[in-house]
């Protein structure tokens, strides 16, 4: 934009300058006249003018130099110079800012007011004792913590020595440390004793221990279909499916220690202890057990089949663990 004045002299006529150029631009004549081939705006981002004015020139951008602390709030324009500001951890307090200054760092660690851009940090005393205080709280969340943990552990491990068994009593029963062996280092005829191993044992017991031994389900199966009803007999039978297939040689040892694997460890030890006096009365009487003399009782439905080889016992439907 071009303001002229035009004036007369002495009978003449001349033409007076009195020119002003918009914010932006400079003119690049003295006596502008023509606002397109006159004027030139300044340089993007290098030059500005932020008023009307009659310069051939534009003003520098300022820079914003971190060097002194400064960051950039707002770029340079033709319009309008760069705009500076105190950067993060800065401050300057003057009215006129020719540099910034690092905000304080309290040694004492007590701030009492934060630092600002046109204020400094303002630090307070740290009372006597508080450091001592703060590291006895923490070390004594650290101590608690510590203990919860080992509660919890302590806890869990007692929780995972304790088992319920299928007894009927439902005894909660913690197993004494013990080396995984049989206690009795011999082969037992287990034929006689079978009625009172199995009073010990659940029909779900007995059932997850013949499972155990790869017992198949047709032939599970069928030991609870040939005495419908009738649990202890249905629990006989498949403690025999068991012992057929296994043989005698072992079949102690293998009882005993694969209920304590399956957390049967109250009916192990009842077992055990009841098998150990038996033999241990039978060896000092000088008498064993003949499978074919055990007084039981047979299953009565109809069709049942029966053991009848030289080496089963008959069909028991009930029976208890026999002493000698």
């Amino acid at each position: 934009k071009l303001n002229s004045d035009v004036s007369l002299r002495a009978g003449s006529f001349s033409l007076k300058c009195w020119l002003s150029v918009s914010t932006g631009f400079v003119k690049n004549v003295s006596c502008p006249t023509d606002i397109i081939k006159h004027c030139v705006p300044c340089g993007k981002g290098k030059e500005f003018i932020d008023h009307p004015n009659d310069l051939d020139k534009c003003l520098r951008c300022r820079l914003c130099d971190s060097t002194f602390g400064w960051e950039v709030v707002k770029n340079c324009t033709p319009e309008e110079n760069t705009q500076c500001a105190c950067a993060k951890n800065y401050y300057c307090s003057s009215v006129r800012c020719d540099h910034c200054y690092p905000c304080t760092i309290c040694e004492s660690g007590v701030i009492e007011e934060q630092c600002t851009p046109s204020s400094d940090t303002v630090c307070g005393t740290k009372e006597p004792g508080t450091l001592w205080l703060a590291i006895a709280v923490v070390v004594l969340v650290a101590l608690l913590a510590i203990a919860i943990i080992g509660l919890i552990w302590w806890r869990k491990k007692k929780r995972n020595h304790l088992t319920i068994n299928g007894h009927p009593n439902n005894v909660v029963y913690k197993p004494e440390p013990r080396e995984n062996v049989p206690l009795i280092d011999m082969d037992v005829d287990l034929s006689s004793h079978v009625p009172g191993i199995v009073a010990e044992m659940t029909l779900a017991d007995v059932k997850k221990f013949v499972r155990h031994h790869q017992v198949s389900e047709p032939a599970i199966d069928q030991s609870i279909q040939d005495c419908p009803g009738d649990t202890s007999e249905q629990k006989i039978r498949l403690f025999r499916v068991w012992y057929q297939s296994h043989g005698m040689k072992g079949a102690y040892g293998t009882l005993i220690n694969s209920l304590r694997e399956l957390k049967m460890c109250a009916a192990a030890d009842t077992i055990d202890k009841k098998l150990k006096a038996a033999i241990s009365s039978s060896q000092e009487g000088g008498k064993s057990y003949n499978p074919d003399t055990e007084q039981s009782k047979t299953c009565t439905q109809e069709g049942r089949n029966s053991y009848n080889d030289s080496a089963e016992l008959s069909e028991v439907c009930t029976g208890g663990l026999e002493e000698t």
